[in-house]
């Protein structure tokens, strides 16, 4: 009996824990997901709407519209998707903004009974409501005026045949043919959109155009075989032709039937010149929705702007870790003449520099051990060319002995360059 009672209050104790556990498990589930960043906003991109008339099985947007529709395959270039897709992928890399996923959309357009058609026609109490539904900070609205990618092919050719017929002992003719012709091919990819931002309240914040466009082009020289004749008999010597690199498409140009089989948003189709000019205005997009609404943050895609005190603590702390020294002197050619610094020590063009070598040498009294040397001024220099960041060419101005590999530079501040 008493062994019964005690597996009895056993049993209670453990699910008791277990209860506990799970119920502690749930707190903590709960806590974690609504810690975000003050500065994190939810953004719902709603739809975009195609008013490009791309519909065209090449990909390239320059096939006649009833062409397209014959052979449409609109499952791989469904832009409203597409571009829905892919800028909230870019929302999502800033880490400011928090895309609303479309199970999150889907989920509100039910409750509120909204269809595909009436969804894209929402008046400012509706756009509230579903910004409710979604807690949801701004709604963005995109519309796609143009998508594509024409391209210009040229060719442009010359032939000379010429002749010689001289009256000699033996007869003899003489003649050549060849021909050169010059081929290529330039595309120009262009989106256009209009985007719209709402707040949550479901007023307008802002429309706003965006346009970017990439060009791509490729020029090529094709020379045609030579013929040649000789004596009466008519006996040829024919060369062979030249390999046609210029029929070849690169990167990021596709050949239409293999871009046709790509579809959008995907990693293969931002390799292409098509891809690369959508994720350059969404990235503008993006931008402009920062712009317009907030909060103020550097994008992964721009580049800070150093301020001059940020600029003068570089060159600094470059002097710090290295002085400048001569890494190259040609010796065929002295005048040619390279140092170990460049745009990140701040130099410009003109700027003089002292170069100094070891002289006598620095003992110390009681070992004799060289300590140092004494340094000697040997020449004055000035930069003609800055390569990089840490290189850059100069001249000699004065010189007083040969330079090498090694010498120290100082430099020469602008009242002793006048002096």
């Amino acid at each position: 009996m008493k062994r019964t009672f005690f597996f009895q209050l056993i049993t209670i104790l453990g699910i008791y824990l277990v209860l506990n556990i799970v119920a502690y498990g749930n707190t903590t589930t709960t806590t974690a997901n609504n810690n975000t960043h003050p500065s994190t906003k939810r953004v719902a991109v709603l739809h975009f709407e195609d008013n490009s008339n791309f519909d065209s099985p090449t990909g390239c947007g320059c096939i006649p519209n009833f062409i397209g529709k014959i052979f449409s395959t609109k499952k791989h270039w469904d832009l409203e998707a597409g571009f829905t897709t892919m800028l909230e992928r870019k929302l999502a890399e800033t880490t400011v903004y928090q895309p609303v996923s479309r199970d999150e959309l889907l989920d509100a357009m039910a409750k509120m009974n909204l269809s595909q058609q009436s969804f894209k026609k929402l008046n400012k109490e509706q756009m509230a409501q579903l910004a409710k539904h979604l807690n949801a900070d701004v709604i963005v609205i995109g519309e796609i005026q143009k998508f594509g990618m024409p391209r210009m092919k040229a060719n442009a050719s010359r032939s000379l045949t010429e002749s010689n017929r001289e009256t000699q002992s033996v007869p003899l003719t003489t003649s050549y043919m060849g021909g050169i012709s010059a081929v290529g091919y330039r595309n120009k990819a262009t989106v256009k959109l209009k985007m719209k931002f709402y707040e949550a309240s479901g007023s307008e914040i802002a429309t706003v155009p965006i346009e970017a466009s990439l060009v791509h082009s490729l020029a090529g020289t094709q020379i045609a075989g030579v013929e040649a004749s000789i004596t009466e008999s008519g006996s040829q010597l024919r060369f062979g032709q030249l390999s046609e690199q210029h029929g070849k498409y690169e990167r990021p140009i596709t050949k239409p039937t293999e871009l046709n089989k790509i579809k959008i948003a995907t990693p293969e189709y931002d390799r292409t010149l098509l891809g690369m000019v959508t994720n350059e205005s969404l990235k503008k997009t993006v931008v402009a929705l920062r712009d317009n609404y907030g909060p103020n943050f550097l994008t992964p895609w721009e580049t800070p702007v150093e301020t001059d005190e940020e600029k003068q603590k570089k060159v600094i702390e470059e002097a710090v870790k290295r002085p400048i020294k001569i890494t190259y002197v040609d010796n065929d050619n002295p005048e040619i003449i390279f140092i170990n610094a460049g745009s990140a020590r701040g130099l410009a063009i003109d700027q003089r520099f002292s170069v100094y070598t070891d002289g006598e040498p620095i003992r110390d009294v009681d070992t004799g051990e060289i300590l140092d040397y004494k340094l000697m001024k040997i020449a004055t220099v000035a930069v003609v060319e800055i390569r990089n960041d840490r290189l850059s060419m100069v001249k000699i101005v004065e010189k007083i002995g040969n330079l090498k590999r090694g010498d120290l530079l100082k430099a020469i501040s602008s009242d002793e360059s006048q002096k």
